[in-house]
């Protein structure tokens, strides 16, 4: 990626950029406490505000509370500015959304379709979405800012395209570009679900507080982003948290990767589906009729002993495969969330009993394991934050040049 040559320009915009973040992290916010923040001379930050404010990027809120001298002014990053247009692949169906420039969602639908479902398909349903959604909330096409895309698989960013995702049947599928044809001009960015799902925990979940962490999502597959010092470790090609298709049984159940024995197929909804085919035989009796992970925690509930085998079984694979994730990344909390989690009860127990006993609790070092406290438009949020942490992300390389104002 090219580098910007040092200019006026770009200390100007990299300054610019500093103090944008500075009010989307620290809403009502003073000058002073701006000027504290990023290190800029006052003559410099006024010029900055000032233009900021006449571009409507940045608004007052009010005045802080008096000590005995004057009232200062505070300012807000101005979330109205413009809208961004979320989206999630699945396997069956996309989620849409139109949020703010906070990932606030401001309208949101589900869009369905069969499985292997053909690309191109996909991207005009998703547009067409894209374009009801901004009528339902009675703005123009002009008001978008950006789309973020979060999908299964293997991501390139840069180039926002998907390389593969075995649970599409997709492979080399150039999404941003297929979806920028349908908006012009209109900056789209593409990564991992669970990487969105991070940024959402980031930016409004428990990891706001956190500056390490690990993110396991758990339910009809198995993810994982790795946050550190606040930031997705992305690894080399951007392929790294493929956590789910690590192996944890050797010449064990065939994984949708081409592998065989993932953890993902033991430690998720995949493991009810290969397992039940098993064991349905020696359970003549059970209410069970499906492997979707709803059915089969209401069959615990209603004390269904095969149910109650399955559940307990992943619960151990999905105990242990976060063990290893602990001895391995020593990260400060994993939080765990995913569609599983509204059944947590019934398997987190165990998995937080198996955990306990890791590498480093035998130096009385304790790994904190948390529940995720978002609700399920955590994903939709990531995506839109995706899009907007690209928007206002410091323009170092050309390629960052995205105006935005």
């Amino acid at each position: 990626m090219k580098i910007r040559k040092g200019s006026k320009e770009l200390i100007k915009d990299i300054n610019r950029y500093k103090v944008i973040n500075i009010l989307r992290e620290h809403p009502w916010i003073s000058r002073a406490e701006i000027a504290s923040n990023s290190g800029l001379r006052q003559s410099t930050l006024t010029y900055i505000l000032d233009e900021l404010m006449s571009q409507q990027v940045i608004v007052e809120v009010g005045e802080s509370l008096s000590t005995g001298g004057r009232r200062a002014k505070l300012l807000e990053f101005n979330k109205n500015y413009g809208l961004i247009a979320a989206v999630k692949i699945e396997e069956v169906r996309s989620l849409v959304a139109i949020t703010n420039m906070d990932g606030q969602i401001l309208k949101k639908s589900e869009i369905l379709y069969k499985e292997d479902p053909i690309p191109e398909d996909v991207v005009n349903m998703i547009s067409q979405q894209i374009k009801w959604l901004l009528n339902q909330v009675k703005k123009e096409k002009q008001s978008l800012m950006g789309i973020g895309v979060l999908s299964s698989g293997l991501v390139n960013r840069e180039e926002g395209f998907i390389i593969r995702s075995s649970i599409l049947g997709w492979a080399n599928i150039p999404i941003a570009k297929m979806l920028e044809k349908e908006f012009p001009n209109l900056p789209v960015f593409v990564d991992k679900n669970i990487n969105g799902y991070a940024l959402a925990e980031l930016w409004v979940g428990k990891g706001k507080e956190l500056k390490n962490f690990a993110l396991v999502s758990v339910g009809a597959g198995l993810g994982l982003s790795i946050v550190m010092n606040r930031r997705i470790y992305y690894g080399a090609i951007g392929g790294a948290g493929e956590y789910g298709h690590t192996i944890i049984q050797v010449g064990g159940y065939p994984c949708h990767c081409g592998q065989r024995g993932c953890l993902e197929m033991y430690a998720s909804e995949f493991y009810f589906k290969n397992k039940m085919k098993e064991l349905l035989p020696e359970y003549p009796e059970t209410i069970l009729r499906d492997f979707l992970f709803e059915n089969v925690s209401k069959s615990v509930e209603k004390k269904d002993a095969l149910a109650i085998r399955l559940m307990h079984e992943m619960s151990e694979y999905l105990g242990y495969g976060i063990l290893n994730l602990i001895n391995t990344l020593n990260p400060e909390t994993v939080i765990v969330a995913g569609e599983g989690m509204e059944y947590e009860e019934l398997f987190m127990p165990k998995v937080k009993e198996i955990v306990r006993e890791n590498f480093f609790s035998k130096a009385e070092i304790y790994t904190d394991i948390r529940n995720s406290k978002l609700s399920s438009d955590a994903w939709l949020t990531g995506a839109a934050l995706l899009a907007i942490n690209h928007l206002f992300k410091v323009p170092i390389f050309e390629a960052d040049r995205v105006r935005i104002y």
